[in-house]
This record gives C-alpha cells, sequence and structure tokens, in this order.
C-alpha cells in the first residue's frame, strides 16, 4: 500500500512542485516558532495530534514535517472552498461525526491502515475549529483509530495561529488582518510520542500541558508592561478610554498621558534612591497615572491595603524598604486614614498644584512623541526596563503572621494578560467597570494593566459597595464589562436598578466562590449571569476563567459550566494530585491542585523557605483541593490552607488565633478558628473556645484596637464562637483541623447556635 500522498509519476512530481510553493509561501507570510519536533518519527506509522485553532493548522502541519502527511477532518472543513484544494492535495480523509456508523467505521479504518503501513496521519482530536479560544473536549475518534496499534501518538499544541488572519473568533474568519500576519507568529511544541492505548482526556492534558511550552515563546514578542500600555494608549491618542468618578466623563487619552508623565516627571527628586514606592490610593484615574509613572521611572510600585491595620501597614512598609507613600488628601479624609508617621507622605493634590504651564506643555510632547526609552531616562529610569524585570509587591499575610511580599515580574502579569484574553471578547465598543483595588493581584492585573494594553476602556471607581453609585457609572458610561467579587455582587442585586446594568455583557467573579443561588439571583434581576473563575496572588492571579459559550447551526461550544471555575487559561497547566500519595489524579478525582506557567510568581520577597515551601520544581501549590473533568473544567471542592475568602481578602486562621490566645488568662490554646459555609459571603469565621464566656466577650470587644491588632474584617463575630471542653487534636499534639470544622458547623450551620453554644 502506498502511504502518504508522494505518489510516483506525474502526480508525483505535481505534489512536490505543489508542497514546495506552499512551503515558500507560508514561510513568507508567517513566521513560526517550534521546538521537539525530533519527536516526529522519522519512519514508521504515528498518529500527530494537534489541537485546532485555524484554517491554517493543516497547512503549518504540512510545512513543518518532511515527510508526507494526511489528514482526517470534519467535512464541514473538507468542503470550504479555500481548504478543499489543500485537502484533495494532501488525500485528507473527511468524516463526519453525524454519518452512518458504517460510513464513519470507513474512514476511521482507512486512518488505521495508512498508519499500519508506516504514513503520518494528523487529526484534530477537539474535531473542530475552536470559536471561543478554549481548548475543547477531545472526541473518542483517536482511540478508535488507535485501537490494536502499536505506533505512538505524538502531542501538539498550537498557539496563536487564532490570531491570524484565518483564525475564527465568535464564528468570523476575520480576513481584515491579512496583513497583519508578522505580528501575529505562530508557537508550535511537539510533545514526546505516548502510548497507542492512551486515552482521549489523558492525550487532552498532554496537549493542555504543551501549550505552556508554545504559549512561553510569547516573551519575545512582548514589552514590559507600561512600554505596552505606552503604545496601546499613543495608538488612539484621541480615543476617550479613561475616566473616574471624578470626571464627567470619559477623557481623551493624550491628557492621561500627559498627566503619567508630568507626575513621573515631578516625583523624581521624591523617589530618585528608591527601590519601591508606596501607593495608598484607591481604583481611580490618579492610581493608575502613579502606577504608570513609577513604573516608567524605574521603580517598583507598592500598592498599600488601605483596608488593613496601621499596624500591618507599617510592617509591610518596613518589609519591603518603603520610605516614600504617594496618596491623596481627599482620599485619606473620606477614608479616615492615616499615614505611618516614619514614612514621607505625597499628596497628588500637591504635586498637581505644582506643576506648571510649561510641565504640562513638556508632559503633552513628551507623552505623545517621545521613544519609550527616551521617556524613562526622562523619569529617572537608569536601565533599560527588561520584560523579566520585577513589576510589583503584592501583599498578603500568612496564617504564620508575617506579611508575605509575593514577587511578580512584568512577564507574570504579561502573560496573565495575553492568556485571559484567549477568553474575554473585546469588542471596539467595550468599556470595564474597574471597581478592584490595585493591591489585590485581581485588581492589579484586571483593572489597572489589563484596560490599556487590550485597548479596552475603563471607568474607575473607588468603592465597590457603593452599588448605587456602581449603577450609575455604569448607566454613564455604558460600561459592557465588570470584574467584581460575588460579595459585591449581592449588594448590586439590592442596590442597583435592573435597567442601570443594561449595557454589561460580561460578568466575571473571583475571589470567593460564587454560590449558585447568588448567581440566579443576579440573573433574574439583571438578565446576564456571572460567570467564575479562579486564581490566586502567586499565580498573577488568573489560573482559569469560565468564558462564553458558542453557538450556530451545528455547532455548539460550552465556554463556561456551572458549578466549575472554568478552563486553565492558555500558557497554563493544571496537576490534580493525592493528598497522601503525591500521585496524579484521573478526571473527577479531588486532590491537591498545583498550578504551573508564566503567571506563577518569583516567590516571596526575602522569603527563600516561604518560596520552597509553594514552589516545587516550578509548579505553584495552591492549598486547595479541586478536581479536573474530562472536558477540562476545574471545580474547587475543599480549602486545606488555613485561610479564609471575605470580600476577596484572605484571611488567616493562625493570626487570629494568636491574637485571642494573646489577650487570655489560659497557657494552654484556648482558641481555634476555621471557616464555615455563610449565605451572603461564601465563608465566615468561626471560633471554638475554652475559657469562660465573660472572658471571651472581653477578648474578642480587645482584639480588633490597639492591643490585639486585626483589622475589623478579620475580627470574628460573637454569634460565630462556639464554647467547647476542649481544642480538638491530632495524636501529634497538632490541631485537628478537619474536626475543628466539622464542630463549628455542627453548631453554627446546622442552626444549633453560637456564642455560649446554647445559641445565647
Amino acid at each position: 500500500m502506498k502511504t502518504g500522498w508522494d505518489d510516483h509519476g506525474f502526480w508525483g512530481l505535481a505534489r512536490w512542485l505543489g508542497r514546495r510553493s506552499l512551503l515558500m509561501l507560508f514561510w513568507t507570510f508567517f513566521r513560526t516558532r517550534v521546538k521537539g519536533l525530533e519527536h516526529i518519527p522519522a519512519e514508521g506509522g504515528a498518529l500527530l495530534a494537534p489541537n485546532h485553532q485555524s484554517y491554517l493548522d493543516g497547512v503549518l502541519m504540512t510545512a513543518l514535517i518532511r515527510r508526507p502527511v494526511r489528514f482526517v477532518m470534519s467535512r464541514e472543513v473538507y468542503s470550504r472552498w479555500f481548504v478543499y484544494p489543500f485537502a484533495r492535495f494532501t488525500r485528507s480523509i473527511p468524516i463526519e461525526p453525524t454519518q452512518s456508523p458504517r460510513d464513519l467505521l470507513r474512514s476511521l479504518r482507512e486512518a488505521q491502515e495508512e498508519i499500519k503501513a508506516g504514513g503520518l496521519v494528523c487529526m484534530f482530536p477537539e474535531g473542530q475549529l475552536t470559536r471561543n479560544g478554549q481548548l475543547l473536549p477531545f472526541r473518542r475518534g483517536v482511540e478508535r483509530i488507535m485501537r490494536g496499534l502499536k505506533a505512538p501518538i505524538v502531542p501538539v499544541a498550537i498557539d496563536g495561529a487564532m490570531d491570524t488572519a484565518l483564525g475564527v473568533r465568535g464564528g468570523k474568519v476575520r480576513i481584515h488582518r491579512a496583513f497583519r500576519f508578522r505580528r501575529a507568529p505562530i508557537n508550535v511544541a511537539v510533545g514526546e510520542p505516548i502510548p497507542a492505548d492512551s486515552p482521549a482526556y489523558r492525550l487532552r492534558e498532554e496537549v493542555c500541558r504543551l501549550m505552556g511550552s508554545a504559549f512561553d515563546y510569547r516573551r519575545e514578542d512582548v514589552e514590559p508592561l507600561h512600554r505596552e500600555a505606552l503604545r496601546a494608549i499613543r495608538r488612539k491618542a484621541l480615543a476617550k478610554n479613561f475616566a473616574d468618578h471624578s470626571t464627567e466623563g470619559p477623557v481623551p487619552n493624550l491628557r492621561v498621558l500627559a498627566a503619567v508623565s508630568v507626575l513621573g516627571r515631578r516625583l523624581r527628586p521624591v523617589w530618585e534612591k528608591d527601590e519601591f514606592v508606596g501607593i495608598l490610593l484607591p481604583p481611580s484615574l490618579g492610581g493608575f497615572a502613579v502606577n504608570m509613572a513609577a513604573s516608567l521611572a524605574g521603580k517598583v510600585p507598592v500598592n498599600l491595603n488601605y483596608t488593613t491595620s496601621p499596624g500591618i501597614l507599617k510592617e509591610i512598609c518596613s518589609v519591603a524598604g518603603i520610605r516614600v507613600v504617594l496618596t491623596s488628601r481627599a482620599f485619606l479624609e473620606k477614608a479616615n486614614l492615616k499615614v505611618p508617621e516614619d514614612l514621607e507622605t505625597v499628596l497628588l493634590e500637591d504635586v498637581r498644584g505644582e506643576a506648571t504651564r510649561g510641565d504640562k506643555i513638556w508632559g503633552l510632547l513628551a507623552g505623545l512623541f517621545w521613544p519609550a526609552r527616551a521617556l524613562e531616562k526622562a523619569l529617572g529610569r537608569k536601565k533599560p526596563a527588561q520584560i523579566d524585570d520585577l513589576a510589583t509587591l503584592v501583599f498578603s499575610s500568612g496564617s504564620t503572621g508575617t506579611p508575605k511580599g509575593v514577587m511578580l515580574t512584568h512577564w507574570n502579569v504579561q502573560s496573565n494578560v495575553k492568556g485571559a484574553l484567549q477568553y474575554i471578547e473585546i469588542a471596539p465598543d467595550s468599556r470595564l467597570l474597574g471597581i478592584l483595588p490595585f493591591f489585590h493581584s485581581f485588581g492589579y492585573t484586571a483593572a489597572l494593566w489589563l484596560p490599556p494594553i487590550a485597548r479596552l476602556a475603563v471607568t474607575y471607581y473607588p468603592n465597590p459597595l457603593d452599588g448605587r453609585a456602581i449603577g450609575a457609572m455604569v448607566e454613564r458610561d455604558r460600561a459592557t464589562h465588570l470584574f467584581a467579587t460575588p460579595s459585591f455582587l449581592s449588594t448590586y442585586i439590592r442596590r442597583v436598578e435592573p435597567g442601570q446594568f443594561g449595557s454589561l455583557t460580561f460578568v466575571l467573579t473571583g475571589a470567593e466562590k460564587l454560590r449558585d443561588s447568588l448567581a440566579d439571583s443576579f440573573a433574574r434581576n439583571f438578565g446576564l449571569l456571572p460567570v467564575e473563575g479562579y486564581g490566586c496572588t502567586e499565580t498573577s492571579p488568573v489560573v482559569s476563567l469560565n468564558g462564553e459559550d458558542y453557538r450556530e447551526p451545528g455547532i455548539f461550544q460550552a465556554g463556561m459550566r456551572r458549578g466549575t471555575v472554568g478552563r486553565p487559561i492558555p500558557g497554563v497547566s493544571l496537576r490534580v494530585e493525592d493528598v497522601e500519595s503525591g500521585e496524579p489524579c484521573p478526571p473527577g478525582k479531588a486532590g491537591m491542585l498545583l498550578v504551573t506557567g508564566p503567571n506563577i510568581m518569583q516567590g516571596y520577597y526575602k522569603d527563600e523557605e516561604r518560596t520552597r515551601e509553594a514552589i516545587r520544581d516550578g509548579w505553584y501549590i495552591t492549598g486547595d483541593i479541586a478536581q479536573v473533568d474530562e472536558d477540562g473544567f476545574l471545580s474547587i471542592t475543599d480549602r486545606l490552607a488555613r485561610f479564609t475568602k471575605m470580600s476577596g481578602e484572605m484571611i488567616p486562621h493562625g493570626r487570629i488565633e494568636e491574637a485571642l490566645q494573646s489577650l487570655s488568662s489560659e497557657d494552654e490554646q484556648a482558641f481555634a478558628v476555621t471557616g464555615i459555609q455563610d449565605e451572603k459571603r461564601g465563608e465566615r469565621l468561626a471560633v471554638l473556645y475554652t475559657v469562660e464566656e465573660k472572658e471571651a466577650k472581653s477578648i474578642l470587644e480587645r482584639v480588633g484596637g490597639e492591643e490585639g491588632g486585626l483589622p475589623s474584617l478579620w475580627v470574628p463575630k460573637w454569634q460565630n464562637f462556639v464554647k467547647v471542653e476542649e481544642i480538638p487534636k491530632l495524636g501529634s499534639g497538632k490541631l485537628d483541623l478537619k474536626r475543628v470544622r466539622a464542630i463549628a458547623e455542627e453548631a453554627l450551620v446546622d442552626g444549633n447556635g453560637g456564642g455560649n453554644g446554647n445559641g445565647d
């Protein structure tokens, strides 16, 4: 039997010339980067199994592989006028899932016979082009073809083809991108062959892992965050992409560029000798401008948590060596905040008032026309910015009570933005309502840097709990996208008029569990179902997202699945391990969730020990118990790490226990803190205690003041205290976390009361 399409005679010569011409055209118009080609067998049969991003994928595989390749492709693609000549040329095998079993079997047998005879067959296991940017479920056709064969399966990951002229997004082939080929290079990673009897889900896992390897090529095409943002804003200098509560409406981009340049110039003498600068500002134009100016000037901005206690704020500044804090007089007064006395406070109102007309003219011209490197030098940056430079420190408190500075680089955040944008459709008229604080990783990435880089207009508002004002801002600026926490959505259901959210088309939640009842209530009120994502501060933060479903006649592609936190974004790989053995878990079985990818932090600032504990061989150990189904959707089922998420904050149980115990008269552990279910916030703090009720109440009254030093959000409610005879312990002497939680849930969730254990 002849294999491939390298026939002899006239047709053999024609195919050889056609292939050469095809390769010349392809390499002329496309920049393709490949790793792992040595894994494709030089001889003998094998099945190539790449993901399917564009109508170019078949041409791409033909161009990369020296051996003839026959393709198994859906008849819908096979019959397209611009595919049909190529399909006939390569002797492709059309297949139709809805055809009769006999015809389907005949097509699969033809592919099987080709492999038996020593030929290469390429089959796209997804069965169709992705329209929503996600890696689709793998069909069983691969298993049927390879049944009884000893030939290997070679997994292949293609990244970037969806951004080319023949990529499909929302069902449209974007021919208008025909002159942008070189701006969207295609990246390919070929993996080591896997056995013929590997199930479809195992193959999908391997392709997903390879996607991270292919995605990593993108680092060669991106620049540091401030440069990407500068370029994007300049391209539409007259567009009105920025607004906040202090403006009557969106303002021109050139005004924002001028403000950034003036701020950087005026602040140069203030922060010239500093590496880290503190920023104490809410989501606003001022907050964006200061962060971008600091990044241009070569400083590492540290957005400070203005909801935490003064003691922790001072500790954070001490750990990072922060000397200067940039803030606003109006914000300090409205939020009733005080900057620690040993820090230099710089007020934006004063900086703005000192700016001369000459400064403003210079800022406008420099912001619009100066080369990025020249502007960086003018603002004080000494070395050229690199993609692996530190972009920020995001502080989150650990269970030991010592603040942890998560080090995120420009590439960490950039990769997160690029990956998330594969799942989130941005139209020319899209606008984000930016309410997430910049001191959270979610806000820093999604509200600060994603809008300018994605050319997504943004309106900032400083108080995410001010429901009435939020509704008015969405209505005023016709916002289409909203990123929030479930707690915020609960507030909007009560305080926002349905018509005010009429312009919204996409609502994404994170930081807390999105309950089905809350999602349904939001959908009933506003006619839009919010979707959920998952991430951690250490992952910059997005790990997975639910996107939007795609429908057209004959095609349905699920972009979201209720009860899950979506699929991993491009570049990110997941692994679920058995908690006891460390062995990989099959689909549907829960275990410890590990994450790897370009978004994983560089480590904890000046804390190598905790960095080693958190990252193992490039995999970040999340501390969450999760499971992944065969279609790649991730579900978080439990949490081993001793934290409770409330209003987007990670609240450490150990820190609260220490504060309570420090005020107790007992030497033995008298308090145990856990997290239990809560209808409004998803979780709430519960406390088991052994001291007398009177003493426990006294301690609770003092723990949020100067003696205990806990932020108000961290202070448990008295109705969530449960009196016990003794604190549950394991044989090793450690706290029995499961038993602590079980006792608290039995007393509180099941309605048996709290406080003194009797419902009083």
